[in-house]
């Protein structure tokens, strides 16, 4: 793929990735790559398609090579088989264009993405799921969140 916004925003990913993937190997925060890894699963998709198209392969025998785990290489390899399913019948430059715009997307709101996986880590801050079902303890939840946001600097 030559479009240069497309090698741009993939290496912006890869950035981002890498980023976080020092963090997981020196603070010992696996679940923010984890929950990364589970933002970009459709820009994966939107990346394959953009490069080969639509997907042959079948959803049985796709699994993730990086992965060591039989069980993980399944797994994330069966999210990514789901992703690029989605994106069948877009062309390549519509998938090329899509992918571009949802890094661009995903890197603009990622600090306050980061701040809600580390709020649902943290055992200060109220589960988000419970306090959305009760209306009352919105407030409540917020003053948590940022006191830990505070302690956590």
């Amino acid at each position: 793929m030559s479009h240069p916004k497309f090698v741009a925003a993939m290496d912006k990913l890869k950035e981002f990735r890498a980023r976080l993937a020092r963090i997981q190997t020196v603070k010992g925060q696996f679940e923010l790559l984890v929950r990364f890894d589970e933002e970009t699963t459709p820009l994966w998709g939107l990346y394959q398609q953009a490069l080969m198209g639509d997907i042959r392969v079948p959803k049985r025998n796709y699994t993730d090579p990086a992965e060591q785990s039989v069980m993980w290489g399944w797994s994330k390899g069966n999210k990514k088989w789901h992703a690029w399913n989605e994106c069948k019948g877009l062309t390549r430059e519509e998938a090329t264009i899509a992918f571009i715009e949802g890094v661009e997307k995903l890197l603009g709101k990622i600090d306050d993405l980061i701040e809600e996986w580390r709020d649902d880590q943290d055992p200060r801050v109220p589960d988000r799921v419970a306090v959305e079902a009760a209306e009352e303890k919105k407030e409540e939840r917020r003053e948590r969140r940022e006191k830990a946001k505070e302690e956590r600097r």
